[in-house]
């Protein structure tokens, strides 16, 4: 393995050529079988993962319950020792870390955030509202070649079936006399009250770079070469959707068996300087959504494979649709920022200069002689409930079902499902290889964040129900952050995570920038739920293979620290982030061994949460309900165990230095 004092170019030649010999053809994806209503912990991966996988481990053919054994054993070719097991409550393994959420006198509990549960309606998850005994069938095309388009011939079928009364269902079948099973689709608008359901020996293949010789239309279209479905979805920021779109649902034919999306042959690696986000350096620009679910109400997407490229997007994401606009009501063209009581509004046309100085039209919120926002009684009034917010980030998803999705060599950063922001969304059955199984998360988090600008409700993430996810080689397989929302009513249930860089990780709000962007209030999780099997697995001692992004190399594993010293002929206190490998899907994102089975970053320690001011944004978790387990996690010499869980006071840089900065960001 080549160390990082190679050129960022052959490290991303290594990469990229070891991403496309482990590719493996569509159509060994068509019909995977899964049950969808278990934790598949013991179960195959897709097959294009597991030859991946199979070089790279040993044979392991027992079902992992039978391998917690109570014992160390040697791994003879690498020299570091690790652990199996008996599954364990950690609550009983370690008790400091299960008194639950430390207590907190109520005198210290902090004002200026929302601490209370969800109190809105109880609308439910998904239900099926389409009834239709004579649906409409599509075929495949005798033949496939790179002048075929289904796009129109699809859109079509759907108005169809959308004005019958009861709804109307569209069946994509496979060719009836040639062999072809594939289809070639542009974006697709998905209109109210229709189900796609798809054969699972169907493929359907997304236009991407073959919109620059054979374009749907437009060919400056950007939705045509990355959306396949969007559900809610408005023409344009200055044209909002007056109704959302209800009752939509794509399937697959057979309830046991996916059918795959083919997000990866036009879909070609494009390595450039990223713009906006955190970070920069080079990253694939590339950028598929499979599905994009907006301002839609009873939605379902369930059975589906879908085969990557590493493209920097969520496969399955749940988003506003917004206008765009500035997040809050503010003006920002003097030396800070001024919060009005109502959406700015410009000079009028014709003026010398359209935005100095400001419109005498915007009245500023009242503030007190220590500019502290007040109400009329002149009391004052916290950030998070004064500044007045962009209502159009609050069209989000409502009522939906996420169930039986696998995703194969996911973004490191994206991963299979996101809820950007959405109420009443179950998401059962994940499997992503690489990346994230599902994050919670509004916005990137930024300095210029309008999603996150946009304050604690809108697009705010609330009755989310998570369980059985899987990962391997990826991030994480649930992460949660709330930035500067405050979400209520989240559970999580089940999670397997393989050679990753962890099974849950659970953030807090941290912006860069302080009294410079007091629209940005750090948020947080009221009510978070944690149980069922949280299950960490090492199988991969050679060689880091856990796709991770910049928060995993706060908490790096001795054993990984000792790798990073030995490959650059460093001591364990000389080593730097510069020294980790970079993956394929670019300069910000690392190769790491598995951490531990949670990072609970919300949290300073398991017997302190920290400041939960809507300034700093630290909030407890109970994981007491949690049967946390550890797999083979490599050991050095001088450690006897691993914990189960870092907090954000474990933060340190890799040369062992505490990470001070970080922890308070």
């Amino acid at each position: 393995m080549k160390n990082n004092h190679n050129s960022v170019n052959e490290t991303y030649k290594k990469l990229t050529i070891i991403s496309l010999l482990t590719l493996m053809p569509l159509g060994a994806f068509a019909g995977t079988e899964h049950n969808h209503s278990e934790m598949k912990s013991s179960s195959k991966l897709t097959q294009n993962s597991a030859n991946y996988a199979e070089r790279h481990r040993p044979q392991r053919t027992e079902h992992h319950s039978d391998r917690y054994a109570h014992k160390w054993r040697k791994d003879k070719s690498h020299g570091h020792k690790h652990q199996e097991h008996n599954g364990h409550r950690h609550c009983k393994y370690e008790r400091a870390f299960c008194q639950g959420i430390p207590e907190v006198a109520e005198a210290d509990l902090p004002t200026d955030t929302d601490l209370t549960g969800y109190t809105g309606e109880d609308i439910g998850f998904f239900e099926n509202r389409v009834f239709d005994d004579e649906p409409e069938i599509l075929y495949a095309s005798d033949s496939f070649d790179d002048t075929v388009n289904d796009t129109s011939r699809l859109k079509k079928a759907l108005r169809f079936a959308a004005k019958e009364d009861d709804g109307g269902v569209v069946i994509l079948r496979a060719s009836q006399k040639g062999t072809n099973n594939r289809y070639s689709l542009a974006h697709i608008v998905v209109p109210s009250n229709v189900r796609i359901e798809v054969e699972p020996e169907v493929i359907l293949e997304m236009r991407g770079i073959k919109e620059d010789t054979y374009p749907t239309g437009n060919p400056n279209n950007r939705p045509n070469r990355q959306f396949l479905f969007s559900f809610g979805r408005s023409i344009g920021p200055s044209k909002l959707s007056a109704e959302r779109t209800v009752n939509v649902q794509v399937t697959s034919t057979d309830p046991t068996r996916n059918f795959t999306v083919d997000a990866k042959t036009n879909m070609p690696f494009n390595y450039g300087e990223m713009q906006g986000g955190n970070g920069g350096g080079l990253v694939n620009l590339t950028r598929a959504i499979p599905f994009g679910l907006f301002y839609v109400e009873n939605f379902s997407v369930s059975n589906v494979t879908i085969e990557d490229n590493h493209t920097e997007s969520v496969s399955v994401q749940m988003f506003a649709d917004a206008d765009y606009k500035d997040g809050s009501f503010t003006y920002r063209f003097g030396s800070a920022p001024l919060y009005l009581q109502n959406r700015y509004v410009k000079n009028p046309e014709g003026s010398p200069n359209l935005n100095r100085p400001m419109n005498p039209i915007n009245i500023p919120i009242p503030t007190d002689e220590n500019g502290n926002f007040i109400d009329d009684s002149g009391n004052i009034v916290p950030d998070m409930f004064a500044i007045q917010r962009n209502p159009s980030y609050a069209r989000t998803p409502i009522k939906g079902s996420i169930k039986n999705i696998k995703s194969i060599n996911a973004h490191t950063g994206y991963g299979v499902v996101q809820v950007y922001g959405g109420d009443w969304i179950e998401i059962d059955n994940i499997e992503a290889f690489n990346g994230i199984g599902v994050r919670v998360e509004a916005g990137n988090g930024t300095n210029k964040d309008n999603f996150n600008r946009s304050g604690p409700y809108f697009s705010s993430a609330n009755k989310i129900k998570i369980s059985n996810i899987k990962v391997t080689n990826g991030f994480t397989g649930v992460w949660l952050k709330p930035h500067s929302k405050i979400m209520k009513d989240i559970s999580v249930e089940n999670i397997e995570a393989i050679d990753s860089g962890s099974a849950l990780l659970v953030g807090k709000g941290s912006f860069a920038c302080k009294s410079s962007c007091r629209d940005l209030t750090r948020g947080r999780i009221n009510n978070l739920t944690v149980s069922g099997d949280i299950i960490l697995r090492q199988t991969i001692y050679d060689e880091p293979v856990a796709e991770v992004g910049n928060v995993a190399t706060y908490f790096l594993s001795e054993s990984n620290r000792e790798y990073l010293a030995q490959q650059t002929g460093k001591s364990t206190t000389e080593i730097s982030r510069a020294d980790i490998e970079r993956n394929v899907s670019g300069s910000r994102w690392y190769l790491t061994f598995p951490a531990a089975p949670i990072l609970a970053l919300s949290q300073l320690s398991a017997t302190e949460i920290g400041d939960q001011s809507a300034f700093e944004g630290f909030y407890g978790v109970d994981y007491c309900d949690a049967n946390i387990i550890q797999d083979g996690l490599a050991l050095t010499d001088r450690e006897k165990s691993r914990p189960d869980i870092l907090y954000m006071g474990d933060a340190h840089t890799p040369n062992g230095e505490i990470a001070t900065d970080y922890i308070y960001k």
